[in-house]
């Protein structure tokens, strides 16, 4: 888990202000933006033109904080294909916690400078009645069948929901390039699952969807989702019968599949080219949408020996405490506070014990910081 904090775009002769402040927290393989906009910047021409007309054309049209807002959500959204929400600033809180949390476990700190920054920014009050309430998640349900799960998968906001980089590193093909065999199915589960970090990824990539799904009233489908993230927390995460189950997830299994051709032929289908990766998106949607409706089934090259996940209505509640245990005090001074270690940190990543276990190095030149390894010197 990482915070990248990033002050930008200072206008020339104007006070010294940051116009977009963002905080970036990667939890695993998820990422969520904070942005952060002063109204005032708006209150002259030149500012806007200065500060605004370089990110994009539109930008500079834009005449108060509102219109930004849009341009920037819209921008970002065709940018990264993600299909963004407005959470509640309670919740933003919650999910930072987990973050700080997360990187105790891996035995990982703030430096001092980001550790502020997150404290202003996370630990203040909100008299906002929509700020102060919270996502609640639903109780897991089981999906009607494969296909929906598949629909699912397949929503524009899903277009990087996926293993293509992991299965890169695997076959080193592009997605789309290669034909799903068994021995490759095999294979691909088999690497996603070896490693520990990647099963935890899974977890925390479905609870996060969950929780989008929520912020737009869609109780169902995040019913189906922590269903199938529940039949997967019985044991600890590096046990072999969890690995097992792992492997026979429906989820992880369309994923996988989702990397190859799927052979479904040629269709007509709309493209959204000014929309970017989210235009991308869409189109991917309309295109499965089109052959599920026409066929019924999965797409034909698919290979999946998974269903529903069954029974798990019979777990214990204690699965389902990973993130939300240490999520019932969301107070950001107070999680920090709970992390401080004392002793240096890599000025880096965070770590507090170099990349082979020993004590992290000083830099020779100013004597005021650590590393932990030679690419972070």
């Amino acid at each position: 888990s990482l915070f990248t904090l990033n002050p930008d775009i200072f206008p020339q002769r104007m006070p010294e202000r940051s116009i977009i402040t963002a905080c970036c927290i990667r939890c695993h393989d998820n990422i969520r933006n904070t942005v952060f906009l002063p109204t005032e910047v708006f209150q002259y021409k030149e500012t806007r033109e200065l500060t605004l007309g370089c990110l994009g054309a539109g930008f500079d049209s834009c005449t108060s904080s509102e219109e930004y807002y849009r341009a920037f959500v819209e921008h970002q959204q065709n940018k990264t294909g993600c299909g963004f929400r407005k959470a509640p600033y309670k919740l933003c809180s919650k999910l930072v916690s987990n973050c700080l949390l997360r990187m105790k476990e891996w035995k990982k700190v703030l430096n001092g400078k980001e550790e502020r920054a997150v404290v202003r920014l996370f630990g203040l009050l909100s008299t906002d009645p929509f700020h102060q309430s919270d996502a609640a998640l639903p109780q897991p349900k089981p999906a009607p069948d494969t296909n929906a799960l598949w629909l699912t998968l397949v929503r524009p906001e899903y277009y990087f929901f996926q293993l293509s980089e992991d299965l890169y590193e695997v076959f080193g093909q592009e997605p789309g390039e290669m034909t799903l065999t068994l021995s490759c199915f095999e294979k691909s589960l088999q690497f996603i699952l070896e490693d520990d970090y990647r099963r935890k990824r899974l977890l925390a990539m479905l609870e996060h969807m969950a929780m989008w799904h929520m912020l737009g009233n869609e109780q169902e489908v995040a019913s189906w989702l922590l269903w199938e993230r529940k039949s997967m927390m019985v044991h600890a995460v590096d046990n072999p019968l969890t690995i097992k189950v792992m492997k026979n997830n429906i989820i992880l299994q369309l994923m996988v599949n989702k990397f190859f051709n799927a052979e479904c032929g040629v269709m007509e289908y709309p493209q959204f080219p000014h929309l970017d990766h989210y235009g991308e998106g869409l189109s991917n949607f309309f295109y499965y949408s089109q052959h599920m409706e026409k066929t019924g089934s999965l797409p034909p090259a698919f290979i999946v020996t998974a269903s529903v996940a069954s029974g798990v209505e019979t777990m214990k509640d204690e699965c389902n405490t990973d993130a939300s245990t240490a999520s019932e005090d969301n107070d950001i001074c107070r999680t920090i506070k709970s992390l401080k270690i004392k002793r240096s940190s890599c000025a880096v990543c965070g770590a507090t014990r170099s990349s082979k276990g020993g004590r992290l190095s000083v830099c020779s030149k100013c004597q005021s910081v650590s590393y932990c390894s030679r690419e972070h010197q």
